[in-house]
């Protein structure tokens, strides 16, 4: 037998082993110290984000009314199917439960592609935030998220504030739309707590009051089980109501609006604008063609988006304040008013040249609207009658700077201000416009005969020449065109002054050109917007148009002793604006002047362009 290990071997032997088991015992300890002692609040908190959920509670935005109070943009209830991530901890139980038959189920639902619902509960996972599936979602579709919800863990359902428009398609344009914020947007915003999902003014007065119309959302702390699902609310944090934003009035009146509407129902593109003139609010504003923003609420396809926003009609256009057009002979009151301002012209002055249906100039013939002529006409009588050979001569006595001076006091060639994005700035030419085109100082003096009757490179936007139109209704104080009476909750809201100082004639001045308008609508080239008892002072205007038929226009103001409200109405290549325009006026005067059944006749017939002298212009 041979003989074993020195005794002393043996020893050092189970001495390593001790030592052994002893350190692996001290590692597991320190290991424990480490979980339970030094990392404990965090593993506190981690613990608390698998199991804790904090959901978003929607702000409703403000609410937006007419002057009297009536409602034209609110939220209603709108509820949303919603893929709600799991907690961390069950994050190999979720890859378990949401198989293809998950997504399959879910995308039969909600009547959505498959792959579409994959994007995003992906998303939702890398995140950690709700991901809205289907919004606004009908009865048949809740009904069936509620039946199967227990067998489709993290599917839920939310209800939201849905932005709604109560009087549809009805100032859409004014009022603009909200929709949901996109990654530009959101990128420029997310400082101020924006957050993916929120609802965002895009046009209008939901974009430029925007801030004011935001609420602010609150949020609560929720305990959720393995799968997602709503146990409680967190014990000793309650839940943060949301804040509404601020509602806002406007100046709009909706029975004007609305008579506007149905007056402009004919015009296929155009634009009509009424205005308070003795301050510049704003009665109603028509676009047309229209779009309805409770499109937008619920979400639009981008086939409907694409129909809307590169469709040649272009309905998110709010032409009255963001195209321009050449004024046509109402900006003949510019020219009477700029003589009559420059003393080179009175009630009873006859120009040289009687009018013969034309009128010669640097060896060319600048024609009048009626061939016929109008023979020797005073001022008063060239506006009635819309002369051209009166206007011709008048506006080459007065020279470029003069003319666009009268032109800039009365509200044209600059952004009136108006409290809503997007204004087009219009143009009233100046001798630095001439030099850039022409060479300097050598331009045609021929340019002021087209200048004088609305032609030429003149152009202005419909609220501009309602706005020219309310400071000759005044007198010729400046007013402020503005859409927002007041902001509730926001006592120092305030409306800019104007930016001009206005125009400063003499009583009588402003009695030539007040009786003229007046004429131009008792037996001038306006019959079709006399109304039985109510003053009437207008002028009419027909545009040439280089891209097709010419537009109609009509600017005036009612009643002649007090006014109250001004008009101006643009029709896009429909003809004359004594036979197109006045008309629209007409309807709209009545329904707003009249109290008696007058105010519901049907609008007054079109007067046939070419059976008098009367509508030609």
């Amino acid at each position: 037998m041979p003989p074993g290990p020195p005794r002393q071997v043996k020893d050092q032997r189970f001495g390593a082993f001790v030592a052994a088991v002893l350190a692996g015992f001290g590692l597991v300890v320190l290991g424990l110290l480490r979980l339970q002692v030094v990392q404990h609040d965090e593993l506190t908190r981690l613990a608390e984000q698998n199991r804790v959920r904090l959901d978003v509670l929607r702000a409703p935005r403000g609410a937006i009314r007419d002057r009297f109070g009536r409602l034209l943009a609110d939220n209603r209830p709108s509820f949303d199917v919603v893929f709600r991530p799991m907690p961390a901890e069950s994050a190999a139980r979720a890859r378990a439960v949401l198989d293809g038959n998950w997504y399959a189920q879910v995308a039969a639902l909600i009547v959505d592609d498959t792959s579409a619902v994959r994007r995003r509960v992906a998303e939702a996972n890398r995140t950690g935030q709700t991901a809205v599936l289907r919004r606004n979602a009908p009865f048949a579709v809740m009904a069936g998220v509620e039946e199967l919800r227990a067998d489709l863990p993290g599917l839920d359902i939310q209800v939201v504030p849905l932005r709604s428009y109560p009087e549809g398609a009805a100032a859409a344009q004014m009022l603009g739309y909200a929709g949901q914020i996109n990654d530009q947007e959101l990128q420029a915003r997310e400082d101020a707590g924006y957050r993916l999902g929120d609802l965002i003014g895009k046009t209008g007065i939901e974009r430029r009051y925007e801030e004011m119309l935001r609420g602010e959302d609150g949020a609560e702390f929720v305990v959720v089980n393995a799968m997602g699902k709503r146990v409680s609310g967190l014990e000793g944090s309650p839940p943060r109501p949301p804040v509404p934003g601020h509602d806002v009035t406007l100046t709009v009146d909706l029975d004007v609006q609305r008579a506007m509407e149905e007056a402009m129902s004919g015009i296929a593109r155009g634009a009509a604008v009424a205005m308070d003139p003795r301050d510049g609010s704003i009665l109603g504003m028509v676009s047309r063609p229209q779009f309805d923003p409770n499109e937008f609420s619920s979400g639009i396809s981008f086939a409907r988006w694409r129909e809307l926003s590169a469709d040649g009609g272009n309905p998110l256009l709010n032409r009255a304040i963001q195209s321009a057009y050449p004024p046509g002979s109402t900006f003949k009151i510019v020219t009477m008013l700029a003589g009559l301002h420059a003393g080179l012209a009175g009630r009873n002055t006859h120009e040289p040249a009687a009018c013969n249906g034309g009128y010669t100039f640097g060896g060319r013939r600048f024609k009048c609207w009626d061939a016929r002529g109008h023979g020797s006409l005073d001022i008063v009588g060239a506006l009635q009658f819309s002369c051209d050979v009166y206007f011709y001569q008048l506006g080459l006595q007065l020279g470029l700077d003069r003319l666009g001076e009268i032109a800039r006091d009365l509200g044209l060639g600059a952004r009136t201000g108006i409290d809503l994005p997007a204004e087009a700035r219009g143009l009233v030419p100046d001798d630095a416009y001439y030099n850039r085109n022409f060479k300097a100082g050598h331009w045609p003096r021929g340019v002021l005969l087209n200048l004088s009757i609305g032609q030429g490179e003149l152009l202005t936007t419909p609220l501009q020449l309602a706005t020219m139109t309310s400071v000759v209704a005044n007198g010729g104080r400046a007013v402020r065109p503005h859409v927002v009476k007041a902001v509730d909750g926001v006592p120092t809201f305030r409306i800019d002054r104007p930016l001009e100082a206005g125009l400063a004639s003499t009583p009588e001045q402003w009695a030539v050109v007040h009786d003229a308008m007046k004429k131009v609508v008792d037996a001038g080239t306006a019959t079709a917007v006399r109304i039985p008892g109510i003053g009437v002072a207008g002028k009419t205007g027909t545009a040439q148009n280089p891209h097709g038929n010419d537009h109609a226009l009509f600017v005036c103001y009612a009643p002649t002793d007090h006014p109250t409200i001004a008009l101006a109405i643009v029709a896009e290549n429909s003809g004359h604006g004594g036979s197109v325009c006045a008309p629209i006026a007409a309807h709209v005067l009545r329904r707003v002047l009249l109290r008696d059944s007058l105010a519901t006749a049907p609008p007054a017939p079109r007067v046939p362009a070419d059976s008098t002298g009367a509508a030609g212009d």
